[in-house]
């Protein structure tokens, strides 16, 4: 048997995997876009066509638009179909799996410690955990490590691997939008290359056929529309907001930063890391969403420069003995039990406590307009299709004039009557402490039903 089995340096990526998977399967789904995105991939296999217009709502019915993620939607309910919510919580532990298979590959390339790769390996796949929710941006969450996998074994010497990377930017742009980091990536190597003048040709023709790959796209989101995201983020959206240190998924996240600051102040790094570093940091500080890629990035940085950051720790390491094999051993019989456990306790139903269940019935059987909560669009969506939406979370169809109405209303703006007359609400549900909700009671709109958390008011006949 290979040394490198012998210490563990090879099965601690299945490792840290297995026990990613064992973590990703333990809670039920509960995301609301969840389920607007089930609804999408049911309506594209029901007719054989790709979603190009609004189906759901009544206020943008038949507008056209998209989301980026027609082919993320088709694998999300194709898992449905197979295995009902169990199915999309294996997906979700599949794909958060691959995410730290990879991850861990990359955190110990260029012989960094595994007692100090694996602790910055898991606190980056803590911070990932805030996106774990079964939407297509979970193909982002592992394709991402893989791609920066590539890229690193590509820029080592093995060039072979670039063949890999435009049929890999072919898959992603159709899975998820998150393709646009993909090619960031990509030219970032290829920038690196060319400054460094070594193997430019061949990072340069692979970023020019992913480039290529990335426009065969039936359904794209563009990458102009991407970039615009991500450069003006609606912030009325928790996940689109600025990272909040006083919440975990921020503090670790700041910890990323202030360690990986640290230790390029004492130890430097290369143009790499730099180049690497630089946009994504940038890219994390502009929506809490995104503060994952930085810390996956800064995981080889952080890795590799712990141990010549403090020489005596160094030296400590040269003079520790391998792991003993019954320890490795043992370890990964410990983690492969959790993956089984995980897999005999898969949750077979979602979370939707949060939703307006006790109503339910009473939206299905009512008429008109309805104008929901934001954040219940997605599953009155799934719940209720016989209803559409006022707003949900696919939210570009919406933005500007939808969202801004939508929020006159519920936050009773100056023109709140004006809104709910001009598109000829009949109902309103939303949460009880909403500012409207009093409003309408004022004036003599009668209360359907509702509990603590949810009330359906009906305009007076």
């Amino acid at each position: 048997m290979r040394s490198d089995v012998l210490n563990g340096r090879s099965l601690t990526p299945l490792y840290v995997a297995l026990a990613a998977f064992a973590l990703a399967v333990a809670t039920p789904p509960g995301d609301p876009d969840t389920y607007w995105h089930l609804a999408s991939g049911k309506w594209m296999l029901d007719h054989g066509e790709l979603l190009r217009a609004d189906v759901f709502s009544s206020t943008v019915s038949g507008q056209p638009y998209s989301v980026g993620e027609w082919l993320g939607e088709i694998v999300l309910y194709v898992a449905y179909l197979a295995g009902g919510w169990t199915g999309l919580v294996i997906l979700r532990g599949l794909l958060v799996g691959v995410c730290a298979f990879f991850l861990t590959r990359v955190a110990l390339r260029g012989g960094a410690p595994i007692i100090v790769a694996v602790p910055v390996t898991c606190a980056a796949l803590l911070l990932s955990e805030i996106v774990w929710t079964d939407r297509p941006h979970l193909f982002t969450l592992a394709l991402f490590p893989l791609l920066l996998d590539l890229l690193l074994t590509a820029r080592a010497g093995r060039l072979g691997v670039l063949l890999g990377v435009p049929p890999l930017m072919l898959l992603w742009t159709n899975l998820h939008g998150g393709y646009a980091l993909g090619l960031v990536l990509v030219g970032i190597f290829t920038l690196e290359a060319l400054l460094t003048r070594r193997n430019f040709a061949a990072f340069a023709i692979t970023a020019s056929t992913a480039f290529a790959a990335s426009l065969v796209d039936p359904g794209s989101l563009g990458l102009g529309a991407a970039a615009a995201h991500a450069t003006a983020p609606p912030r009325f959206i928790v996940e689109e907001s600025p990272p909040d240190v006083t919440r975990p998924a921020g503090f670790v996240f700041a910890a990323f930063i202030i360690g990986t600051l640290a230790l390029a102040m004492r130890g430097g790094g290369t143009l790499l890391d730099l180049l690497l570093l630089a946009p994504l940091l940038w890219l994390g500080l502009s929506a809490q969403r995104h503060m994952l890629y930085f810390a996956f990035a800064a995981v080889p940085f952080i890795s590799a420069a712990v141990p010549r950051a403090w020489p005596p720790f160094q030296d400590w390491l040269a003079r520790r003995r391998p792991y003993p094999r019954g320890a490795i051993v043992g370890f990964g019989a410990g983690v492969a039990a959790m993956a089984l456990a995980g897999l005999a306790f898969v949750p077979n139903a979602p979370n939707e406590r949060p939703y307006p269940t006790v109503v339910l019935d009473a939206v299905r059987s009512g008429s008109g307009v309805l104008l929901n909560e934001y954040d219940w669009g997605g599953y009155l969506i799934w719940r209720a299709p016989e209803r559409p939406v006022f707003v949900d979370g696919r939210l570009f169809p919406f933005l500007p004039d939808v969202f801004a109405d939508w929020r006159a209303a519920v936050e009773l703006g100056p023109r709140w009557k004006e809104v709910l007359e001009r598109y000829q609400v009949t109902q309103v549900l939303l949460k009880p402490d909403r500012a409207l909700v009093s409003a309408l009671k004022e004036q003599g709109w009668r209360v359907v039903g509702g509990d603590a958390g949810s009330v359906l008011l009906e305009r007076p006949r």
